[in-house]
């Protein structure tokens, strides 16, 4: 039996805290646009930049997702934002090659607001920040809900990976093992009691009692861990003749 019980503990476990991979091939998109609706996912680029997106469509051709504010990189004079009670500040030379610094712009942004100084003087709030060569693009710190989005876009070919996290889901999965290892558990220390016992805990009783606790325990925990999806695009290998 308590072999059982942890086999039983450990599986729970490896369910939660596993991440769900799965491998689409080109125009096989439909179970990533189902998740994404209305949710923020990871994209991960072939050249191995990755960004935090909102709204996430993908089809065989284009890969979509929602901005609100584009502004050319050139007009970009000074990225600031404070991280750990430090201001940190990025200057941007539009006369040099500074695709690093983009990327560790884009990388210390990442989940704060930030302001943007244009070459003009103008300071700008923004939140979501994402540097590229071209272009820079940002949501309004102050707009709780985007009613006209502009959507970008870019080749799928150059997507690789695409992350989702779903705590709700994770959160019910938690409580159903909880109540499930907590049934086993109780049901097993339980005993059969004879009749007019003084002192005695029914298995029925105790596994139910467990359950309900392993349930309550289990609900954050679950919230807590996040089920993770990965979705791998597989890109067709080019064809034709030299």
């Amino acid at each position: 039996m308590k072999t059982m019980q942890v086999t039983f503990l450990l599986s729970i476990v490896c369910f939660l805290g596993c991440t769900s991979t799965h491998r689409l091939r080109q125009a096989d998109y439909a179970s990533i646009n189902k998740r994404a609706v209305e949710k923020h996912a990871l994209v991960t680029f072939v050249d191995g930049r990755k960004i935090q997106v909102e709204n996430l469509r993908i089809t065989s051709d284009s890969t979509y997702w929602i901005s609100t504010n584009k502004i050319a990189t050139a007009q970009v004079k000074e990225v600031r934002f404070r991280s750990a009670g430090r201001r940190r500040q990025w200057s941007l030379d539009k006369d040099t090659d500074q695709t690093d610094l983009y990327e560790n712009i884009n990388k210390g942004t990442r989940g704060r607001n930030a302001v943007l100084i244009l070459r003009d003087g103008e300071e700008l709030q923004v939140r979501q920040l994402w540097v590229t060569s071209d272009f820079t693009y940002w949501i309004d710190p102050q707009i709780k809900q985007q009613t006209s989005p502009t959507y970008i876009a870019v080749a799928t070919s150059q997507i690789k990976e695409v992350r989702f996290i779903s705590r709700g889901e994770s959160a019910l999965q938690g409580a159903g093992f909880g109540f499930l290892l907590g049934f086993v558990v109780g049901y097993a220390a339980g005993e059969d009691c004879p009749p007019n016992a003084f002192l005695c805990f029914q298995r029925e009783d105790l596994a139910l009692g467990f359950g309900i606790l392993g349930g309550l325990i289990g609900l954050p925990i679950g919230g807590w861990i996040g089920q993770r999806y990965v979705y791998i695009i597989e890109q067709e290998a080019a064809t034709g003749t030299n």
